[in-house]
């Protein structure tokens, strides 16, 4: 009797303590930044995109037409955002690369791919097609340069970037284009790299 006395005593003290699951400190943070919906890869020569790609250079310049890439990067922005400011955050931890003249412009993008990522949709997405398509880069928003590890720097500003109004209950689209002759980044996809934080 008093064994049950002291357990049914222990299981009142357990159930009446406060929680505080680690985890919800880490959703807590995470919940803080807006993480990239979808990541391409686009071969500027042949157009071609590849969706999450994971261990690969994303951007890339090296003198082969054929093996410069750029990447566009969609976020979902909630429409609870409204009115508010948005910040784009770019950061490269130390497995990341970062090469050659470690520097990239910033474009937003007109009509990035979404998530009907079908091949009708790839095909009529070709940045190098604007006239044809109009689906291209849109503005030029600046260029950072990025060390491993480490934050991007704004060496290049526009339109007040990187803080901007929340395109709020819109899909926003970024591209990434290499700098000068050379340069070879990549970042951990929806880890590192650009991110969006609410202010």
């Amino acid at each position: 009797m008093k064994l049950a006395t002291l357990l049914v005593s222990a299981a009142a003290a357990v159930l009446a303590a406060p929680s505080s699951s680690p985890a919800e400190g880490i959703a807590a943070r995470q919940n803080d930044l807006i993480y990239p919906h979808r990541t391409f890869r686009y071969w500027v020569q042949t157009g071609a995109l590849k969706e999450d790609p994971q261990d690969q250079l994303l951007v890339v310049k090296n003198g082969i037409a054929a093996d410069e890439t750029t990447t566009i990067v969609t976020f979902e922005v909630s429409p609870e955002l409204k009115g508010r400011r948005c910040k784009l955050l770019f950061d490269l931890w130390p497995r990341d690369v970062s090469t050659g003249s470690k520097q990239a412009d910033v474009f937003t993008v007109i009509n990035p791919p979404t998530h009907d990522f079908s091949a009708e949709t790839v095909s009529k997405w070709r940045p190098a097609a604007l006239a044809e398509t109009q689906r291209s880069r849109d503005i030029h928003q600046g260029r950072i340069s990025v060390n491993v590890p480490g934050s991007a720097v704004w060496i290049q500003s526009f339109q007040g970037y990187p803080e901007f109004d929340c395109p709020a209950g819109k899909l926003f689209a970024l591209e990434y284009v290499g700098v000068n002759d050379e340069v070879a980044i990549r970042w951990d996809i929806g880890v590192t790299g650009p991110r969006i934080a609410p202010m």
